[in-house]
């Protein structure tokens, strides 16, 4: 179990947000998103995708940070930035837009990994 603490007793990380559902061009309700909810500003969790989002995030170390006794993975061959041809469209272009960055939402791979090799 992997453990995480927080100055910001609520904070509230999107790691999927929800999305609309369409049916005949009419929006009918959202799928429901993923989030870490830190409460009283702790959280814990044992899934690894959770735990790679969380630590890949520029907010990591500063508003919240990890509190467990295991040692943090790390290559000494790469450095801090997380590997961009290992990740899929969809989680290229959610970096690209948490960057800020102006990028279409229907760009293909190479596009973001251009994009945000620069």
């Amino acid at each position: 179990m992997i453990k995480y603490n927080s100055h910001i007793k609520t904070l509230r990380i999107v790691i999927m947000p929800a999305k609309p559902i369409f049916e005949g061009g009419v929006r009918t309700g959202d799928t429901q998103g993923k989030y870490a909810q830190f409460e009283n500003g702790r959280y814990q969790t044992n899934d690894e995708k959770i735990i790679k989002k969380l630590e890949g995030l520029p907010t990591f170390g500063i508003d919240f940070w990890r509190v467990t006794d295991e040692p943090v993975k790390e290559d000494k061959d790469k450095s801090s930035e997380p590997d961009l041809e290992s990740m899929t469209r969809q989680e290229l272009l959610q970096m690209a837009e948490d960057k800020g960055l102006e990028v279409n939402p229907q760009a293909q791979k190479k596009e973001l990994l251009e994009l945000l090799k620069t």
